[in-house]
């Protein structure tokens, strides 16, 4: 006969199988956006430890099956693409009838759901999110604050919302070390190799998405400064090339008269057998993403955790990833704007400091890989498990009293058999609102 499943949770603590909370995780599933990646870490990791998942994903169209790494996901995802997601939430909870509404997105996705129509006093909501930039949206203050627990994914952001009244929690994401790791020299040199390049060439990189809360433009600008004098000189883009969020960016080659053949773009490494993100990582000199604002940076992590030095603003989340030393941190001017995206304040990078950084980067070798190495040490210490840990003290803080009130107590010893007495209409409610007689 089979073991039955039990339940440890941050006291280990053994709770029955049949009160394990059932957790709808909204996010993007299945997805290699950032919040896809957040929610599978997490997700799978829940799963482990025996919590029951469903998840409904914005970005995952059901065509396939969804895939973490190339593996099934443990449970079933519903797709919401090109869907009313609200709607198609609200269906699914009222379906399913889970325990925790958890939700890994952006503040106005918790917000949807929370005013969606689900009756609140039946299921609890938790929701993950970022900030990248203050001072904060009120609204997603108030909607935060509304959640019966609230994450964030960087130290900055969590200092933020607790400024503002929110009790948020840290859930900084983690690096996987057996995916993202610095390869030996000799494995660089044929990753190079595919790319037509060799160990003389000097290969700058960016792993981001073609937005305009990125500082593409500005990136640009600064490399093709930094590589004038340098025929040596790449700019791997691990990005679309054109992207109606951000820039066509070889019209700009065109317009501003840059040399695109100094471009890599994400599709020509992959045509060329680059298929992993992290060999991607590998071929890289130098990494620099330099936002107007950021939520956290999680390729700045990953870089970091191949062996590559980087670069980030001194500003939002920048400092607490690649400052104390791991990596480049960029002055911002004496200017910020009110951003279209909450009203946080958009900042800019210092041009000659980036041009600088990276010509010092270019020329100091045996310096590069000090602090490549500094910053590796910190990267590989971030760890999914850890913020799977900050999720399951979440869960466990909001489930308290509902696994109170749902425990089975100790049998009472009765003296000799009694006859059950049956009170009609007496009804207990369990956890996510079942009737049990």
């Amino acid at each position: 006969m089979p073991k039955s499943r039990i339940w440890y949770n941050q006291q280990q603590t053994v709770r029955p199988r049949e009160i394990m909370p059932h957790i709808l995780l909204v996010s993007d599933s299945g997805t290699s956006s950032g919040y896809g990646r957040i929610a599978d870490e997490v997700g799978i990791r829940l799963h482990r430890r025996g919590y029951r998942i469903t998840a409904a994903s914005l970005g995952f169209d059901g065509l396939l099956p969804p895939l973490q790494d190339g593996q099934p996901l443990p449970y079933w995802v519903a797709s919401l693409a090109g869907r009313p997601w609200v709607e198609n939430v609200t269906a699914i909870v009222q379906a399913i009838q889970p325990d925790i509404v958890l939700v890994a997105q952006d503040a106005p996705y918790i917000e949807a759901i929370r005013n969606a129509s689900i009756d609140w006093s039946r299921y609890r909501l938790i929701g993950i999110t970022p900030v990248d930039g203050v001072p904060i949206y009120p609204r997603w203050v108030e909607t935060l604050r509304a959640c019966d627990a609230a994450l964030t994914i960087s130290a900055y952001g969590q200092a933020a919302y607790r400024a503002a009244g929110v009790n948020m929690r840290l859930c900084r994401p983690g690096v996987d070390p057996n995916k993202f790791f610095r390869k030996t020299d000799d494995e660089r040199v044929q990753l190079r190799a595919k790319l037509g390049l060799d160990m003389t060439h000097f290969v700058v990189g960016t792993v981001a998405m073609n937005q305009g809360r990125k500082a593409i433009s500005a990136m640009l600008t600064a490399f093709f400064r930094f590589a004038v004098d340098k025929p040596n000189a790449r700019y791997l883009l691990d990005m679309e090339a054109v992207s109606p969020a951000g820039w066509d960016i070889p019209a700009l080659c065109q317009q501003y008269g840059w040399d695109a053949r100094k471009l890599i773009f994400r599709a020509d490494a992959i045509r060329a057998g680059l298929t992993s993100l992290a060999d991607r990582y590998n071929v890289m000199n130098a990494h620099m993403v330099i936002s107007h604002r950021e939520g956290y940076g999680l390729p700045l992590a990953e870089a970091m955790a191949c062996g590559v030095a980087s670069m980030a603003l001194d500003y939002c989340s920048g400092p607490e990833i690649v400052g104390e030393g791991r990596g480049i941190l960029i002055p911002a001017i004496d200017y910020a704007e009110a951003g279209t995206w909450g009203g946080a304040e958009d900042k800019f990078p210092d041009m000659a400091a980036v041009v600088k950084s990276l010509n010092w980067l270019y020329e100091n070798h045996d310096e590069r890989r000090a602090l490549a190495a500094r910053g590796m040490a910190w990267a590989r210490a971030q760890t999914w498990d850890m913020a799977a840990d900050a999720v399951q003290a979440a869960i466990d803080e909001v489930m308290r009293p509902r696994v109170a009130a749902t425990a089975p107590e100790a049998p009472a010893v009765a003296p000799e058999p009694v006859q059950p007495v049956i009170v009609p209409g007496a009804l207990m409610f369990g956890s996510a609102g079942n009737a049990q007689a």
